[in-house]
């Protein structure tokens, strides 16, 4: 089985685009679904329903982040992830 955080570990390595998905009260990581940032930004000012989460390291968001977003460093996300509601779209970028 593959971790939630090897996924986000894997799609960071592309640099273009974020992860989706649902992480299923097993705990189990949905399937990749990437988007590029042109479809996050449509798809949030449509109004979709997500958690934002900024997985870059500290000095990386002080330039700015998504607003609205939650920052939970990447060395941090594992030991973290139960406190991620697992009910909702989560985005990790």
């Amino acid at each position: 089985m593959v971790s939630t955080f090897s996924v986000v570990r894997r799609l960071l390595l592309c640099g273009a685009c974020v992860l989706v998905g649902v992480v299923a009260a097993s705990g189990q990581a949905p399937p990749e679904q990437r988007v590029d940032i042109d479809e996050l930004k449509a798809a949030i000012d449509a109004g979709a329903t997500m958690l934002l989460i900024d997985v870059r390291e500290d000095d990386e968001v002080e330039s700015g982040s998504i607003p609205g977003s939650i920052h939970i460093p990447l060395g941090q996300l594992e030991d973290r992830m139960s406190d991620i509601p697992h009910d909702v779209r989560l985005v990790f970028f």
